[in-house]
């Protein structure tokens, strides 16, 4: 009956946990950063797609209900609509026009259904997966009628800056305050509609 181990199985062993200890880091960081990019990937792709939800949505409520352009408070004046003729300046006959005389409304919610951008900025999504846990936030502003502007303007505009922030509610020590930022802008140019008949 053996009663000690040999050299040989020593030193065997020893080589066994060596490699054991040299390589499971290496295997719990690699999981660890790839669980990581699972995250932000399935965030970014869940912002995005909350991105075309709100770029499908009517521009305003009033939108809703005709597919004028609208007239606003602070919009840059070489938008105005002419009051006579019912279009903007280079406006045509048969383009879109204003002549339903429409305001655009104040931000918020109007209580109802999704049905226009304004209404995503209320709403904080929430994505609850034990392991995953993030909010997608949603900001909407008017502001300053110019190309790409940041500048919020306190009345009604034809431009509406929006912008979708990831924030992690788990591993915030390695994600940061914010794993995705997404900005854009839509503008007052009518609402798109598909003209349809009837199948005959």
């Amino acid at each position: 009956m053996k009663k000690a181990f040999t050299l040989i199985e020593l030193i065997f062993a020893m080589v066994i946990i060596a490699i054991a200890f040299s390589v499971l880091p290496k295997v719990l960081y690699m999981a660890t950063k790839t669980s990581l990019t699972t995250l932000k990937e399935e965030a970014m792709y869940n912002a995005v797609a909350y991105a075309g939800l709100i770029r499908a949505s009517a521009w305003d409520e009033n939108n809703t209900q005709v597919d004028d352009i609208l007239l606003v408070s602070n919009g840059a004046s070489q938008y105005d609509c002419n009051v006579s003729t019912g279009y903007r300046e280079g406006g045509f006959t048969g383009s879109r026009n204003c002549l339903n005389a429409k305001d655009a409304s104040a931000l918020g919610s109007d209580g109802g259904d999704l049905d226009d951008i304004d209404d995503f900025g209320d709403i904080t999504v929430q994505n609850s997966n034990s392991s995953r846990k993030y909010d997608i936030n949603t900001t909407i502003a008017y502001v300053e009628d110019s190309f790409f502007s940041t500048t919020t303007e306190s009345g009604t505009t034809n431009s509406k800056r929006i912008e979708i922030i990831v924030y992690p509610k788990r591993k915030s020590a390695e994600l940061g305050n914010s794993m995705v930022k997404l900005h854009f802008s839509l503008y007052n140019i009518g609402q798109l509609r598909v003209n349809k008949r009837r199948w005959e």
